[in-house]
């Protein structure tokens, strides 16, 4: 052990020897990364990044290398053979691949020791293959205890190294760091103290080592760029890893949320769907049985009753029976409305009528049961006249004011419409419970509702507004909400320029006038050859 520590403290240039390590540590860490990232991609990466791991590896132990080579200090001019010393890179590298993919490929239980060994071997090979690419000017002798040794350091260290790397726990790529970082320095300077010169004069071309010193600085640098570009691309897939993982758990999260959106709405709707049933069928029964249920005499004979009674009678029955049916067809078509516009199959008719008698329409369906509920109808509309498809937007105000009056708790409900510069706008405002600002946007989606199906009071089946939006997008427009809980909430719905029906008029006017204009530009024919017969003066020419 002092005969080493001799060696690197007075044989070799301290400067560079720490270089060298610093060099070992960062290119064996890189390698310890990639090495265990490679064993957990798929099958058909893992040779890649198997490949790629084994690059990094010999280019940095290569370097660590001949990095300290030439840090050594023999007191003897010296030289390199280039072409040895290339093949000493080209071995590392080899090497570093054949004991990576070995014990990441085959499978047996010391695969990972047996392919640290087949490292360690190359780690030895490159290091003596190098060697024997230093020329000196002396004679060169080998003490065959130290040469041994350096071999099964670098055998036994690397089989550790790999073998720790395969396993799983938050420090083992560290420790292969450390062990594998250990497994190359110990080789160099074991097999540098094996390697012992004899002075001597002899001709030849050689260098003094000190010369050496850039060119160290210059080969560590480049290893360093080369081992960077490996944890380069090690980080550039991680993170593009990583964004695949959270854009496919947020294509999960989506997914299962729009399944629990679907079942809640199946619970819904079963219930809404068998409500309104139940009444149809209970009233459809009793009034099957009128006559069954006539009161008798003693003698067992029906006693007619009073034609009046019965008549009342049968035409509240079918008032209740006509009000479930109504909603019943209510639910119906909002089904088939959110399916017809998913297919794209939406048919706008438009006409041209005031805002004011769509508000009035709107308000007079409501009055009874927003007096019902204490609620006050409110309208105010600036003199519009649109372009659109009245019974749309009936819908979306119906759908608008209709939320309002059976959830927001409001005293008073306010349905404005007002111009504006690129169009107008119709808002329905309450003075209600308001509406969380997270809650927002998930209210325009299909088949979500703020409050679960067990904890619901009022009917729905979540999709008005999903199909109030989609009707506003395609006449041009949107429904947007804004909402302070406890204050009350307002709904907009936007329509641009192209559905006011003076603009649509205007449009028209300037296509005319431009058609007017061009006609007017053009040169006048005579009658006579506007009408094909040659007039006076006129000559026909043929050909």
């Amino acid at each position: 052990m002092l005969t080493i520590l001799s060696c690197i403290t007075v044989q070799h240039d301290i400067s560079l020897v720490v270089l060298a390590g610093i060099l070992c540590a960062f290119g064996s860490w890189v390698t310890s990364r990639l090495y265990r990232h490679a064993g957990n991609r798929p099958t058909e990466h893992a040779i890649a990044w198997h490949l790629l791991t084994a690059l990094t590896a010999g280019i940095s132990i290569w370097g660590t290398h001949f990095v300290a080579m030439l840090g050594f200090r023999p007191s003897v001019p010296v030289n390199f053979d280039l072409p040895l010393t290339f093949a000493s890179l080209l071995i590392a590298v080899a090497g570093c691949a054949v004991g990576i993919v070995f014990s990441a490929s085959v499978k047996l239980r010391y695969a990972s020791a047996i392919g640290g060994a087949i490292l360690g071997l190359a780690i030895s090979g490159m290091h003596y293959a190098g060697m024997i690419a230093y020329r000196v000017r002396g004679l060169v002798d080998w003490d065959r205890g130290y040469l041994v040794a350096s071999i099964l350091i670098a055998v036994v260290f690397s089989a550790v190294a790999l073998t720790l790397g395969r396993r799983d726990g938050k420090w083992r790529e560290y420790q292969m760091t450390g062990v594998l970082t250990l497994a190359i320095v110990s080789l160099h300077f074991t097999g540098m103290t094996a390697f012992r010169i004899s002075p001597l004069d002899i001709s030849g071309d050689y260098v003094n080592p000190e010369a050496f010193k850039m060119l160290a600085l210059a080969i560590a640098g480049t290893a360093i760029v080369i081992v960077m570009g490996g944890l380069f691309s090690y980080a550039v897939e991680n993170r593009t890893r990583m964004e695949s993982i959270v854009e496919l758990t947020a294509a999960r999260n989506a997914a299962e949320s729009a399944s629990r959106a679907k079942s809640e709405f199946m619970s819904v709707l079963s219930h809404e769907l068998r409500t309104p049933l139940t009444i149809v069928l209970g009233y459809a029964g009793i009034l099957s049985q009128i006559n069954s249920a006539q009161p008798k005499d003693a003698a067992g004979n029906p006693v007619q009753l009073h034609e009046g009674k019965v008549g009342v009678q049968a035409e509240l029955y079918g008032q209740k029976i006509g009000t479930a049916a109504n909603h019943l067809l209510t639910l119906i078509n909002e089904i088939l409305d959110y399916t017809s516009i998913e297919l794209g199959d939406t048919k706008l008719t438009r006409t041209s009528f005031p805002v004011s008698d769509l508000l009035a329409a709107t308000k007079d369906q409501f009055q009874v049961l927003a007096g019902e509920k204490s609620i006050r109808l409110h309208t105010e509309c600036d003199d519009i006249l649109v372009h659109a498809d009245h019974r749309r937007l009936m819908q979306i105000l119906i759908n608008l004011v209709g939320n309002a009056v059976k959830f927001s708790g409001a005293s008073d409900l306010h349905l404005k419409a007002r111009r504006e510069t690129d169009g107008f706008r119709i808002d329905v405002t309450d003075n209600g419970c308001g509406i969380d600002g997270a809650h927002i946007e998930m209210i325009f989606e299909a088949f979500q509702q703020i409050e679960t199906a067990d904890k619901r009071s009022s009917g729905g089946t979540g999709l008005g507004l999903a199909i109030c939006r989609k009707l506003a997008l395609a006449h041009g427009g949107d429904v947007t909400a804004t909402s302070i809980v406890g204050e009350g909430t307002t709904f907009t719905l936007t329509l641009p320029e192209s559905a006011i029906d003076g603009a649509v008029t205007s449009a028209a006017t300037k296509v005319l006038g431009r058609a007017l204009r061009n006609q007017k530009a053009r040169p006048a024919l005579p009658r006579a050859a506007r009408s094909g017969v040659p007039g006076r003066g006129q000559t026909i020419v043929g050909g």
